[in-house]
C-alpha cells in the first residue's frame, strides 16, 4: 500500500479516506447542513456524527453501509424543505429528493421520481420509506458477572425471551423507568435497581409490570406508594438487571431509546412495545377522539415514528424548542383513521373517529407521501455533509428520502483503486473536461486538471508524454468523451498512449438539464427532451476496439467493488484503457439508471468468457479476441448489457515506446538548467529565425 508523509515526516498508509480532498468547492453534489437528523442503525443522529461503516436507512426500507462521509465548506443558497407531519430538512439546491408530483398524486398515480431540491414545488409529495428490515430474533443474552461481595442478588436467566409481556415491559421501562435516584447505590457506585414510576391512578399498569418482572426475571418487585408525590414506584432490585437496562434502553429521559433488536421485530410483535410506550407516556382522549405521545429523546422520536408507520399509522410530529430548563420536546398527534388504528393496538374501548384524512399525507405499500408545505432559500457559509451509501445510494432524513448522484460510487472506486493499486498520490493525475463527472479531480487528493469541453484526452496524453513516471487517468462524461470529444477518442486509439479513460455514461447531458447524449438509445424518453430520442446510439465499446484501444471494459456506478477491480487492472495495463461506467443519474434519467434497473438489465459476462490475449505476439489470437468482443457487444440490446472485461492486449507498441525507438526523450528527462539553475537551452537560432 502506498504511503504519504505528514508534517513530522511520519509515513502513513494511503486510504480512500485520506484521498478525500479538502478543497473548498463552491459546487456541491447534494449536501446537508450538519444538524440534519439521519435515520441510522441502530439509532438516529445528526449527519455530522456518522462515520464510514455505519448503516443508514435507504430508499428501499432496508439498512445499508456508508462507504464514505463527505464534507466541505459550502458558500451559497441552502433550501429549507418543510413537509407535512414530519418537519424539515435543510439541503443544497442540487440534492435529489424522492417525490411524487402533486398533479400525479391527486390523480392517484404514486410513481416516485428524483428531483433536485430547487425543482420541487409546494404541493408535491415527498416519499418516505416504511422500514422493512426484520430479523428472526427471539431473545437477548443477559451477560453479567456476579460480584464477589454480592451475596444477596438472585440468579437471573441467561436469556431474556421476547415474549409479548417482556416486550411490553421494555415499553414501560422506556416510558417510566430509571436506574438511579430513589434507591441506594453500592460503594462502587454501581446501579442497584430498576424503578418504574407510575401515577397513583395507574395501579393496573403497576400490577402488569410487577407480574411481568416475576415471570421474565424471576424477581419479586417492591411496590412503594409515594403519597406525597402522588406516585407509585415499582422497584426491582438487581444491580445486573439495572445495568443491562441502562445500557440497552438508555437511562435519562433524553437518552431513552428502543433497543435495536426490538426495532427489527416483525410489526405484529412490535404492537406490544407500542402498547407499553403509550400506556407510559401517551394519552388517548375518547371524547375528542385524539391521541398523543410526548418525549424529549430525539432518538425515541424517530424510532416511534418508524414503529407507527409499520402499523399503517402516520403521526403528526411537532418539535418544541427548549426554553429555560425545559429541553427540546417532541409531540405526536393522531386523529382520524390513525387514531382508530392506535386504539385497536392499545385495546382501548372507543367509538370510531369518522374524521376524514386531509390531503397532507398519502400511503402506499412501501412509502408514505408527505405534502411539501414550504420551500425557502437562505444564504449559508459553513460545513455541509453527504454520504456515499452502498447498493442504493440513498438515505433517509427525519423528513425526506435523499439520493447520492451516481458519481459518488465512481469517486469512491477511483480512491479505492489508487489506494489498493499502490499508487503514489504525488505521481497520480486525474484529468477531466466539462460535465457532472468533471468535478472529480476536485474531490480526490491527487494532482488534477479540469480542462476544456471534449479536450481531456489530449491534455492527458500531453501530461503522460511529458512525464511517463505519472499515472494519468481521465474522468469524463459520455457527452464530453463520445460527443464533442469523439475525434480525440478515436485518434487516441491510433496512438495507444498509456492513459486510462473512466467514462461516466448516463445517456444524458446532466449538467445542462438532461438533453440526450450520444449513447442514449433511439426511442428512449428522458426528462430533458420533449419526445423520445430519434437518433441512434453510439456504441463506445465497439468503437474503442476498432479504433485500437488495448483494454476495453464496462461496469456500473453502484457496484464499487467491480469498478475498483477493473480500474486497478486498467491502471496496471500497459496501454490505452477504457472503462465505460453505466452511471446512475437520479435527476434526469432515473428510470434507466437506478439500482433496480441495473440489477435487472446489467449482467456479468459469462464465466467462460475470456477477453485476455494470452500471447501478445500472436496476431491471430489478437484478431480472434477482438472479434469475440465485438460479437458479444453487438449481440447486446439497449436493455440487456454485459459488464466486465471485454478485451485486453498487453501490447508493448505504445506511443511512448515508439518515441523511445526514435530516440526522442520525454521533456522530463531533458536538461534545461545546470546545477545553478541557469538555463542550458540555446535559443540563438530560434531568435535568428524570428528576426528574419
Amino acid at each position: 500500500m502506498p504511503t504519504e508523509t505528514n508534517s513530522v515526516n511520519e509515513k502513513k498508509p494511503v486510504t480512500a479516506s485520506s484521498l478525500t480532498s479538502n478543497e473548498l468547492n463552491d459546487w456541491c453534489p447534494g449536501c446537508l447542513l450538519p444538524d440534519n437528523i439521519i435515520i441510522g442503525n441502530p439509532s438516529a443522529k445528526t449527519i455530522q456524527m456518522f462515520k464510514a461503516g455505519d448503516k443508514v436507512l435507504g430508499s428501499d426500507g432496508y439498512f445499508h453501509k456508508i462507504n464514505e462521509v463527505m464534507t466541505h465548506v459550502h458558500r451559497g443558497k441552502i433550501y429549507r424543505l418543510r413537509v407535512a407531519r414530519f418537519g424539515e430538512t435543510t439541503l443544497t439546491n442540487e440534492h435529489p429528493v424522492l417525490i411524487v408530483k402533486k398533479e400525479n398524486a391527486l390523480n392517484g398515480d404514486l410513481k416516485t421520481e428524483w428531483l433536485n431540491t430547487e425543482d420541487l414545488r409546494v404541493g408535491d409529495y415527498v416519499a418516505y420509506p416504511i422500514m422493512k428490515a426484520t430479523l428472526p430474533i427471539n431473545s437477548v443474552q443477559l451477560v453479567y458477572k456476579k460480584r464477589k461481595e454480592d451475596l444477596l442478588s438472585k440468579k437471573l436467566p441467561e436469556n431474556l425471551l421476547f415474549t409479548d409481556e417482556f416486550i411490553r415491559f421494555v415499553g414501560y421501562f422506556i416510558a417510566k423507568g430509571s436506574t438511579h435516584g430513589q434507591f441506594k447505590k453500592s460503594s462502587t457506585g454501581k446501579k442497584q435497581a430498576i424503578v418504574l414510576t407510575f401515577g397513583r391512578h395507574e395501579i393496573s399498569l403497576v400490577e402488569d409490570a410487577a407480574a411481568i418482572a416475576r415471570k421474565s426475571f424471576g424477581l419479586k418487585p417492591v411496590v412503594k406508594n409515594r403519597a406525597y408525590k402522588h406516585t407509585i414506584d415499582l422497584e426491582i432490585n438487581s444491580p445486573y438487571l439495572a445495568e443491562f437496562f441502562s445500557r440497552w434502553c438508555g437511562d435519562s429521559a433524553m437518552d431513552k431509546r428502543v433497543p435495536h433488536e426490538l426495532m427489527l421485530l416483525p410489526p405484529l410483535k412490535q404492537r406490544q412495545l407500542i402498547k407499553g410506550l403509550w400506556r407510559g407516556d401517551g394519552f388517548v382522549n375518547t371524547e375528542s377522539l385524539q391521541a398523543g405521545y410526548k418525549t424529549i429523546s430525539l432518538v425515541l422520536k424517530e424510532q416511534l415514528k418508524i414503529l407507527l408507520l409499520r402499523q399503517n399509522i402516520i403521526p403528526s410530529v411537532y418539535e418544541y424548542a427548549s426554553h429555560g430548563i425545559r429541553k427540546n420536546s417532541y409531540d405526536f398527534h393522531l386523529k382520524g383513521k390513525d387514531y382508530n388504528s392506535l386504539v385497536e393496538i392499545l385495546g382501548v374501548k372507543s367509538k370510531k373517529s369518522k374524521s376524514k384524512n386531509n390531503s397532507l399525507s398519502l400511503k402506499a405499500d412501501d412509502y408514505v407521501y408527505l405534502k411539501i408545505r414550504s420551500l425557502n432559500a437562505f444564504d449559508y457559509e459553513g460545513p455541509v455533509y453527504n454520504f456515499r451509501v452502498e447498493d442504493v445510494n440513498s438515505y433517509v432524513s427525519n423528513a425526506a428520502t435523499l439520493h447520492n448522484c451516481g458519481n459518488d460510487g465512481i469517486v469512491l472506486a477511483v480512491k479505492n483503486a489508487i489506494a489498493n493499486g499502490a499508487l503514489d498520490p504525488h505521481k497520480t493525475v486525474i484529468v477531466s473536461g466539462i460535465g457532472c463527472s468533471s468535478k472529480l479531480p476536485h474531490l480526490v487528493n491527487v494532482n488534477g486538471v479540469h480542462t476544456l469541453h471534449g479536450r481531456a484526452i489530449p491534455f492527458a496524453e500531453g501530461i503522460k508524454l511529458a512525464n511517463p513516471e505519472l499515472t494519468v487517468m481521465v474522468d469524463s462524461g459520455d457527452g464530453d468523451t463520445y460527443g464533442i470529444g469523439a475525434g480525440h477518442f478515436v485518434s487516441a486509439g491510433r496512438r495507444n498512449v498509456n492513459i486510462k479513460l473512466f467514462v461516466h455514461n448516463n445517456g444524458v447531458y446532466a449538467l445542462t438539464k438532461g438533453q440526450a447524449s450520444p449513447t442514449l438509445p433511439e426511442g428512449r424518453k428522458v426528462k430533458g427532451i420533449p419526445e423520445p430520442n430519434i437518433n441512434g446510439a453510439l456504441n463506445p465499446l465497439a468503437l474503442a476496439i476498432l479504433a485500437g484501444y488495448t483494454f476495453v471494459a464496462r461496469t456500473q456506478s453502484y457496484n464499487v467493488k467491480e469498478q475498483t477491480d477493473l480500474m486497478i487492472k486498467a491502471i496496471k495495463h500497459n496501454g490505452l484503457a477504457l472503462i465505460d461506467i453505466q452511471q446512475g443519474c437520479p435527476t434526469y434519467n432515473p428510470e434507466f439508471t437506478d439500482t433496480a434497473w441495473f440489477r435487472q438489465h446489467l449482467h456479468q459476462l459469462p464465466q467462460n468468457y475470456d477477453g485476455l490475449v494470452h500471447n501478445p505476439e500472436d496476431l491471430a489470437e489478437v484478431e480472434q479476441k477482438k472479434l469475440q468482443a465485438l460479437k458479444m457487444i453487438l449481440d447486446e440490446t439497449s436493455t440487456e448489457l454485459n459488464t466486465g472485461l471485454f478485451f485486453q492486449w498487453e501490447n508493448n507498441d505504445t506511443f511512448e515506446d515508439r518515441l523511445t525507438k526514435l530516440g526522442i526523450k520525454p521533456p522530463l528527462s531533458q536538461q534545461i538548467a545546470d546545477a545553478n539553475k541557469k538555463s542550458t537551452v540555446n535559443l540563438t537560432e530560434v531568435f535568428k529565425d524570428l528576426s528574419a
